[in-house]
């Protein structure tokens, strides 16, 4: 602590508590202590005002009536929402309708199974870059459903044991 702030503590003046205060009026009272402070010294090492923790005097804390805190009403807890098992098996249906869907679009004629991306025909090489690119998107849309469908089953499972259970 600085000379300054122990000069403060023991600075005498017309601020003292005698009764009941709100913590609002008593940070009035701070700041009166620090203007009237302030307003005595004259020194330069003066650049900033002091802080107002410096005038809180021992005595002051019988007198300061501070406010119960407030607490915060129980939050209630919302139910949980779940899905129906018939909600599940439709997207189920969607997407093994899409999974199925997926290896129809390919060419009936087995002597496209031989167009290359690395044909010296510029044609064919087209065809076949276009047709490998068909085939690595068919296979990562494939990847996604296939997942989609797994976690759709094992929650279909768990909605119809959940629904069982509340029937039994």
């Amino acid at each position: 602590m600085s000379e300054l702030a122990r000069n403060l503590r023991g600075s005498d003046d017309s601020t003292i508590l005698s009764g009941p205060i709100s913590g609002e009026d008593y940070m009035l009272v701070l700041a009166a202590r620090q203007a009237a402070f302030v307003a005595a010294q004259s020194s330069p090492e003066l650049r900033y005002p002091p802080l107002l923790e410096w005038f809180i005097r021992d005595e002051d804390a019988a007198h300061v009536v501070l406010p119960e805190p407030e607490t915060a009403p129980k939050r209630t807890p919302k139910p949980r929402v779940y899905r129906t098992a018939e909600s599940i098996r439709a997207e189920l249906d969607t997407v093994t309708g899409q999974l199925d869907a997926i290896g129809a679009n390919d060419p009936t004629d087995p002597a496209a199974v031989n167009i290359s991306p690395f044909s010296r025909n510029k044609a064919v090489a087209r065809a076949g870059r276009a047709r490998f690119a068909r085939m690595d998107r068919d296979l990562e849309r494939y990847t996604q459903l296939s997942q989609r469908r797994n976690q759709l089953a094992g929650r279909l499972a768990s909605a119809e044991a959940r629904e069982n259970r509340g029937t039994a």
